[in-house]
């Protein structure tokens, strides 16, 4: 796919180089010296994987996966409304994040935190239970240490472009890669730019026989320029007060400095946090584990605590800022940075890691806004706050300061999505997907042009419209009209119709026509291209060599499908004791060979198409080879009888989900369920 600059990949973005430090690694008096010896270092100091032409797209295919983001009208289920729609929404993204990144603008972030998977023996591949979690993780760990630092550096690369010039970034890693990481972190924002290595020493660890426990995790902190980052000081409470043994008039307790008795510092004023945040601290300073049972726990192993990010967050941004995380899980950092009052843009390559954080941030936002007791009079409130004279955002009782929530799609496309895009946004997309030019001229089927020959038709957005063998005959013929100069003197053209579905009738059609036009000496070719066939993605990769690129092993629905839904099935009553009832999901199945459920949702106080029970988000248990089944039952007792709304959301290994809802009338002696239409 063509790039503004030929030399520099980064999809229309302005560029972007490596820091030159040749202060840090200097090698030119080594040269001189003996202590040297014969190995020096490599004064280019690049990143694995970086090329000097190509920065990463040798490695990584050289696409543009757009975002689908599906109009909110017909698929409320991907967009929560908090009442303001004017406000620039929170952003979940479904997706490689390497392909989010790249549609994102430069210098439009303000904090980064990421934790991406730790370079360990633990099985990361099923955290969540998507096969492209599986797939995407096991290519990345199977080559080992290199691979896997090409392959975050391709990702910490963007992130750097993405950036503003105050902002900063904190990579969560352990003690398997941190050195490793530390220095390609190192090459790519600099020396210079590194702040801090943190240490979180935590409550559990691992206890080897013959060595120490292992019980702590590294942060990497870097900024993107040299002394111009947003820092506040994070104070503490103190530990010791008792060397606080001085009281002023006003009854505050202090202490006199140790150089030369010149300053007071004050008890309650706290101290300065430092590089080390650990559990064994003054309780209000604590940065616990997310064991099983928090409450904050929504039931995936690496969690990270809400007070780490809180301090995190709270250190290196303010109130309004964009705040980042790239690998997303369950949504701890969108979830902080919400009550925080920054915005929060996030995304994850596992679809139940997507779906978990929306419901999380939806409820997380209802109580922010007080949505189900909304006062119309907090239109009235003032929007810029006296003190500040910042845009109030998240004030508390007025939905009108609470960002929407959206999902958006790259690379793993969910068919029902389309229904309700416009045409005309639909060929564009496809159209950028497929690395071809809108056609110019005057046509009502000629839609695009690519490489000189080829001419092509988009069929309906709508994925139940099949094209019809009308349409393609139009399309010949309007072809034949438009390039009739150029196929009279013996030019060959390619016609692909790329489209859902195709009337089964325009194959023999097509054959007959293709013959007779070429016994004219018109030659043409006519081909149908499914959108989910694995031919589609070839010609999307098709100037994508295997053997440089992260697809060797020939898997392109890792970076490009279009899901079907699986089938939902139906809510039945197993059990009912007055308001206590156990119900279950039967029927529910994955659609195409090899897919299964991995996940179940539930929600008994459906409304507006908002999953935001926490309880109830991961219904799953771990099979053989670590596989995940979904759970298809749930017990849940209600507050009083009367009418309710439930629904159940399942998930499947191949990124496909479906939802079924049911009206629920509750009575002490009777339960009846009725689906929505």
């Amino acid at each position: 796919m063509k790039t503004e600059n030929k030399d520099d990949f980064s999809l229309g973005k302005e560029s972007q180089s490596l820091p030159e430090q040749k202060s840090f690694f200097a090698t030119e008096k080594l040269k001189k010296s003996a202590r040297a010896g014969t190995q020096l270092p490599d004064p280019k100091i690049e990143p694995y994987g970086y090329d000097p032409r190509e920065q990463f797209g040798h490695i990584f295919p050289k696409i543009e996966l757009p975002i689908l983001l599906p109009p909110p009208r017909l698929h409320p289920e991907d967009y929560a409304s908090f009442g303001n729609s004017t406000l620039e929404p929170t952003k979940l993204y479904f997706g490689d994040n390497l392909y989010v990144l790249r549609n994102l603008p430069s210098e439009s972030i303000d904090l980064i935190y990421i934790d991406p998977p730790f370079f360990s023996n633990r099985d990361y591949v099923q955290i969540w239970g998507d096969d492209n979690e599986v797939r995407s993780f096991g290519d990345i760990f199977g080559d080992g240490m290199f691979s896997y630092l090409a392959w975050l550096n391709a990702r910490l690369w963007e992130m750097k472009r993405v950036l503003k010039s105050t902002g900063s970034i904190y990579v969560h890693c352990d003690w398997h890669a941190s050195h490793y990481i530390k220095c390609e972190l190192d090459k790519i924002f600099g020396y210079d730019n590194f702040q801090n290595e943190i240490v979180w020493h935590y409550q559990a660890g691992t206890a080897p026989k013959h060595g120490f426990a292992k019980k702590h995790d590294t942060i990497l902190f870097y900024t993107k320029s040299p002394k111009s980052n947003v820092f506040n000081p994070i104070r503490l409470a103190v530990k010791d007060e008792a060397i606080y043994a001085k009281t002023d008039s006003n009854g505050r307790k202090y202490r006199m400095s140790g150089n030369n008795n010149a300053t007071r510092y004050y008890a309650d004023e706290g101290r300065k946090a430092d590089d080390t945040w650990t559990w064994i601290d003054k309780k209000e300073n604590n940065i616990i584990q997310v064991f099983p049972a928090a409450s904050e726990s929504i039931g995936y192993p690496t969690q990270k605590p809400e007070a780490l990010l809180e301090r995190i967050i709270k250190a290196s941004s303010n109130e309004g800022d964009v705040v980042a995380d790239f690998f997303m899980g369950g949504g701890t950092t969108g979830a902080v940075a919400l009550k925080l009052r920054r915005r929060f843009i996030g995304s994850d390559v596992s679809r139940v890691a997507v779906s978990v954080t929306q419901n999380r941030l939806i409820q997380i936002c209802e109580e922010l806004s007080g949505i189900e007791k909304q006062d119309m009079s907090a239109a009235e409130q003032a929007l810029v706050d006296p003190k500040t004279g910042r845009t109030m955002l998240f004030a508390p009782g007025a939905s009108l300061h609470i960002p929407d929530i959206r999902v958006g799609y790259v690379g793993s496309y969910p068919r029902d999505r389309f229904a309700g895009m416009s045409q005309e946004e639909f060929v564009k997309f496809i159209l950028r997907l497929y690395g071809a030019s809108v056609y110019t001229g005057t046509s009502g089927y000629i839609h695009g042009v690519a490489n000189g020959k080829i001419v092509l038709h988009i069929g309906s957005a709508d994925p139940e419209v099949i094209t019809s063998a009308e349409t393609v005959k139009d399309f010949v013929a309007d072809t034949l009209r438009q390039y009739g100069s150029q196929l009279a003197s013996g030019q060959t053209k390619e016609l692909q119709i790329v489209g859902w579905d195709f009337d089964p009738r325009i194959k023999e059609w097509k054959k007959q026509a293709v013959r007779a036009l070429n016994e004219k000496n018109i030659k043409i070719t006519l081909e149908l291209i499914s959108l989910s066939s694995e031919t589609f993605r070839k010609r999307v990769f098709k100037n994508v060599g295997e053997s440089t690129i992260d697809l060797k092993f020939n898997r392109l629905t890792q970076l490009l499908s279009f899901t079907d839904r699986p089938y939902g099935g139906e809510i039945v009553v197993r059990k009912h004791n007055g308001l206590t009832v156990q119900l279950e999901l039967v029927g529910a199945k994955a659609v195409g060979a090899g897919g299964h459920l991995i996940n179940c949702q539930w929600d008994f106080d459906y409304a507006d198409e908002r999953f935001s029970d926490k309880k109830y988000a991961l219904n799953r248990v771990k099979g053989k080879a670590g596989i995940y089944n979904a759970v298809m039952t749930a017990e849940y007792t209600f507050d009083s009888y009367g009418e309710h709304l439930i629904a159940a959301r399942v998930q499947d290994s191949t990124d496909g989900e479906a939802t079924i809802v049911n009206r629920v009338i509750l009575t002490e002696k009777n339960i009846v369920l009725t689906p929505l239409a």
